[in-house]
């Protein structure tokens, strides 16, 4: 036993740990494939049917927003018109994001108040723009939801939209705020994600796109938008939670978040606060699928296999550091 637990043993583990995270990096370098890294660890299949809960009927495992608001967040609120529809509403309320001037993009990657404020200093990419909407939602009690469509295989490489619920209507409507646009069919009807993505594939001239401002809105024309929309149209999903606000909230998030994003992420994975990823699977992306959830299981099995050679090293370098310090 003696001879297993010594400073060479402990190197081998060491060097076993190492080598398959090596490996790994090497093969998803890219900040793209990052995130297809950590979308795999949370990925999830359900039908297009599974997706169409009503508004007001969210699933016990969706993560819904009751927390407070931030004081950021709060001053900017309006008060709400009862006579209003939640598009209208929504519209109204998204008008502190300045969506009349031109964008300089970037991530922010922070929480809703700094987003928020940086949002309002034209700042943020897609992801920045829904999480606020989702937080919006949640101040003036519109049902809403996050939607993206990836075009890599559900990887980095994609967009992010929202999706509020006008209870009258009984009906989920899409919302680009991002890009500035929401899209409505022929009789001039408010669409939803899952509608625009079928309009797409079976007769595009039927789409018409309300935008929210002819400065922002983020395509050179309707048809290059459409186009846009059209090469993720087999790569679609939702995120199962918008609850910004306690994410950002948990004292482990905001532990890791303090030294690193991607440390923040990890963080959130493990301890089951990151939002589920869920796939609209169709016979088209099958392949796609399939690939996700082979990398999914092989990163799950690499995490176990870390965790418990990183017990076995700790226990063993306790053991020798016990050992040195009887001999001095």
């Amino acid at each position: 036993m003696n001879r297993l637990i010594s400073w060479r043993s402990a190197l081998v583990i060491t060097a076993m740990m190492l080598l398959p995270v090596i490996l790994l990096v090497s093969n998803f370098h890219s900040g793209t494939e990052l995130v297809r890294l950590r979308n795999a660890m949370v990925f999830n299949v359900i039908s297009a049917q599974q997706s169409q809960w009503p508004g007001d009927q969210f699933p016990d495992s969706f993560k819904q927003e009751q927390a407070q608001l931030p004081a950021a967040i709060a001053r900017v609120i309006i008060t709400p018109d009862a006579t209003a529809n939640p598009l209208t509403l929504m519209l109204e309320q998204a008008a502190v994001l300045n969506l009349d001037q031109r964008r300089r993009g970037g991530a922010i990657q922070a929480d809703v108040s700094t987003t928020l404020a940086q949002i309002q200093q034209q700042q943020g990419y897609c992801a920045d723009y829904t999480e606020i909407i989702n937080v919006f939602g949640h101040a003036l009690a519109i049902p809403v939801r996050e939607w993206a469509l990836a075009f890599d295989g559900f990887g980095g490489h994609g967009h992010a939209i929202n999706e509020i619920w006008d209870q009258q209507a009984q009906r989920w409507i899409m919302l680009d705020v991002f890009n500035g646009f929401y899209p409505v069919n022929q009789q001039q009807q408010p669409m939803s994600v899952l509608e625009f993505k079928q309009q797409l594939i079976a007769d595009r001239s039927q789409i018409q796109l309300v935008r929210l401002s002819a400065k922002t809105f983020g395509f050179k024309d309707d048809a290059m938008a459409l186009d846009y929309y059209y090469k993720g149209r087999h790569q679609f999903y939702l995120w199962w939670a918008n609850n910004n606000i306690s994410y950002d909230e948990h004292s482990l998030i905001k532990l890791a978040g303090s030294v690193s994003p991607h440390l923040e992420q990890m963080v959130a994975i493990i301890s089951g606060q990151f939002p589920q990823l869920m796939a609209i699977a169709e016979p088209d992306n099958l392949h796609l699928i399939n690939n996700m959830q082979r990398l999914k299981f092989m990163l799950w099995v690499l995490f176990y296999y870390e965790l418990i050679l990183a017990l076995l090293l700790l226990a063993m370098l306790i053991t020798l550091f016990t050992r040195r310090s009887r001999k001095a």
